[in-house]
């Protein structure tokens, strides 16, 4: 009787731990996608590139300049000769990088835009038989009150800039923490049966079902997003920039498209390999598995 209390009580603890490993599990996949794309400049430049965003920014650029900068108006034409879409790739590009090794703890100092390269590029623009120190002052009248440089810290509160640089460095680091807790997990549950063939077993099964919840993860993450007021808000506020609505949407989707897809991928080849694992990892000879022995 007691025996079979025991057995009982084991067979619980596994299913839990089973469960806790099936979402560490989980938790790594979630860590380690997060990590290579919204936490980083690839996945955004990659999305900026594919849609033409750099030639959308252009031309807003020039219409803020024009609306915004009371003497901005007689800048426009030199400005659009100054500024090609690669060089403002280039900026861009290099902008972002900056923010993302600050915001990932690479960089300590908050990243600056520099408004001084902008206004050196128009001054070469423009006709080279007058002085430069001239040329410099009229661009420097076209762009007032526009400054040299400016830093994060000038336009967003210095909470919100340390607390987002807190956030990332943290969650860097759950891929690695999680991997942590799932070892533990694993050695738990070999020290219940002490056999490695039950515990490569139920590590597939692990596989499998942190698999499956990603990929239910990711339809319920595409599900949530399209009901979203905070997607519709963003959207209207890129039209509200005589930016297309339908260019606005299909940027956005192309930006969840890159974190749901290695989702899906990921996934599946789990779900393939802990199948693979539960079929071919033999017990008593047999390439099931067995439960309960």
């Amino acid at each position: 009787m007691k025996r079979k209390i025991l057995g009982s009580f084991r067979i619980i603890i596994l299913a839990m731990l089973i469960v806790l490993l099936s979402i560490d599990i989980l938790g790594i996949y979630l860590g380690l996608i997060l990590s290579n794309t919204i936490l980083g400049p690839g996945l955004l430049l990659e999305t900026f590139e594919r849609h033409e965003a750099y030639g959308q920014i252009r031309q807003l650029m020039f219409r803020m300049v024009k609306e915004s900068l009371p003497n901005g108006q007689d800048s426009i034409p030199y400005l659009e000769k100054a500024v090609s879409e690669g060089w403002l790739e280039q900026e861009i590009n290099m902008l972002l990088k900056n923010y993302y090794a600050f915001a990932r703890g690479e960089k300590r100092e908050t990243p600056i835009i520099y408004f001084s390269k902008l206004k050196k590029q128009v001054v070469d623009a423009l006709d080279g038989s007058q002085p430069y120190r001239d040329r410099t002052r009229l661009v420097q009248y076209w762009f007032d009150p526009l400054p040299d440089e400016v830093r994060l810290e000038d336009f967003l509160p210095v909470d919100l800039i340390w607390g987002v640089r807190r956030i990332f460095s943290l969650m860097i680091w759950v891929p690695w923490i999680m991997v942590g807790v799932g070892l533990f997990i694993i050695l738990m549950i070999y020290l219940l049966y002490l056999d490695w063939k039950q515990l490569v077993l139920w590590l597939g099964s692990a596989l499998v079902t942190g698999g499956a919840l990603l990929i239910l993860t990711g339809v319920a993450a595409m599900w949530a997003t399209g009901h979203m007021t905070l997607l519709a808000n963003a959207v209207d506020q890129l039209v509200a920039y005589d930016i297309s609505k339908t260019t606005a949407i299909n940027f956005f989707r192309a930006l969840l498209n890159g974190i749901i897809n290695p989702m899906n991928i990921i996934g599946t080849l789990s779900i393939l390999i802990g199948g693979t694992v539960i079929y071919f990892v033999p017990i008593d000879g047999e390439p099931y598995l067995v439960l309960v022995k």
